[in-house]
């Protein structure tokens, strides 16, 4: 893996799996030919693909069947010493794997190039109600406030718009009508635009990933303060004769000059 650099991941949603191709025999007579370069890469690829992706399974099959084997075999276990020893290794006979994992293997090495991703779980996380794939306007405002994108040149009135105008877009272009709101697709748009507002001397690929960063640390500052809020509740919460004495002491306030407002004097 230290000479392989991949810039671009190309994945197909509805992979061929046929291994031959129409040839032309006749004007208008077609016959189907196994093709010799589908077979030595698909069949790898297919093959090598299901042994990176459940290796467990694999390995439970594999003591399951031992197991059966060492049972129905007790009353002559030299028999079943003997059946069992070509089946140690099931791969034994398969050549060696073509495929390399590259992800959450190489995660650290290869964490700068799923940003798709990390947008992707920034669109779920705002979804709100449970089973859609649409973001509602509540939502998208939700995800402006809590990662502080809102500025005195990004009002939340234009924040409305910018939805309105690319989820009617995307809307439009797709035939599933069934669910309103910001599909995937759009909120990726909206990221793009909301990256290039916010850092405009920097590259597209550095102004996503710069934004994506932001709106992360955001988050985790607040899902920070709700882990603390939630065990100061907790311990509000605790019957009297098990409050300790640190309990009883007053929580430090935040800063004063935030939240009071002076008082007009009367003269």
């Amino acid at each position: 893996m230290k000479n392989l650099k991949p810039m671009l991941l190309e994945v197909n949603a509805n992979p061929s799996m046929r291994i031959e191709h129409e040839h032309e025999l006749s004007p208008g007579v077609f016959e189907n030919v196994p093709s010799l370069v589908d077979e030595e890469v698909k069949v790898a690829v297919i093959r090598d693909t299901l042994r990176l992706m459940d290796p467990l399974k694999k390995k439970k099959e594999t003591q399951s069947q031992q197991l059966e084997k060492a049972s129905a075999g007790k009353e002559d276990p030299l028999d079943s010493e003997q059946a069992a020893a070509p089946d140690t290794n099931p791969e034994a006979h398969l050549p060696s794997i073509c495929l390399k994992q590259v992800f959450p293997k190489y995660a650290k090495q290869f964490n700068y190039l799923r940003l798709v991703d990390r947008m992707a779980n920034l669109f779920i996380r705002f979804l709100g109600i449970k089973g859609t794939m649409k973001l509602g306007p509540t939502g998208f405002r939700t995800f402006i406030r809590n990662c502080k994108l809102s500025s005195s040149s990004l009002s939340m009135a234009a924040v409305d718009i910018l939805y309105i105008d690319i989820t009617r877009r995307w809307n439009s272009m797709t035939l599933d009508q069934r669910d309103s709101g910001m599909c995937l697709q759009a909120f990726i748009e909206a990221f793009f635009f909301l990256a290039q507002r916010k850092f405009k001397m920097l590259p597209l690929h550095e102004q996503v990933a710069s934004l994506i960063d932001l709106c992360e640390y955001h988050l985790s500052l607040l899902d920070e303060k709700r882990l603390v809020y939630g065990r100061i509740s907790t311990v509000r919460g605790r019957s009297p004769h098990r409050i300790s004495h640190q309990d009883t002491c007053p929580l430090p306030r935040a800063n004063g000059a935030e939240f009071s407002h002076p008082r007009p004097t009367l003269s």
